[in-house]
């Protein structure tokens, strides 16, 4: 039998606090908005719609706020009485807060993924969302932010 022991791999899927080199990058969980719309599996459609009117994305989550699945602008759109978990897309692709915005945005050219990506822990949990035009403004400043090289 193997005892897991977390190490600091799962320390920093948790998006918990960092220090020495790994401070100095800006990681996807540090700019996450965490302010995305949830719902439960349960909700109407049509319900969703109308609270979340400034999205065009819902994530639909269990307890913990577990990511089950996403309700995109299509699946908004649609039928108003049909429950979340009958219009979601399931198993949404998901990425840790660990992960450089570098990386995010080279995943999401490569796969041109111009939406919103879902940030969660090693566990599953909704941290939050990082739209495509949100990295590569935060990249943009953040680049522009550091001294020349020599100075």
């Amino acid at each position: 039998m193997i005892d897991y022991v977390p190490g600091k791999l799962s320390w920093f899927e948790e998006n918990q606090p960092r220090e020495g080199k790994s401070a100095d990058e800006t990681w996807i969980g540090d700019v996450a908005d965490a302010d995305v719309p949830t719902c439960d599996l349960t909700a109407r459609v049509g319900d969703v719609r109308r609270r979340t009117s400034d999205w065009d994305t819902c994530v639909v989550v269990g307890p913990e706020r577990v990511v089950l699945g996403l309700l995109r602008k299509a699946e908004l759109e649609g039928d108003p009485n049909a429950t979340a978990e009958q219009a979601m897309r399931s198993g949404p692709k998901t990425f840790r807060p660990n992960v450089t915005l570098e990386e995010l945005l080279k995943s999401m050219r490569d796969h041109d993924i111009q939406t919103n990506s879902l940030v969660t822990t090693g566990e599953g949990k909704l941290l939050g969302v990082i739209s495509r035009a949100d990295a590569e403004a935060t990249l943009a400043h953040d680049a522009a932010a550091e001294p020349p090289p020599g100075s």
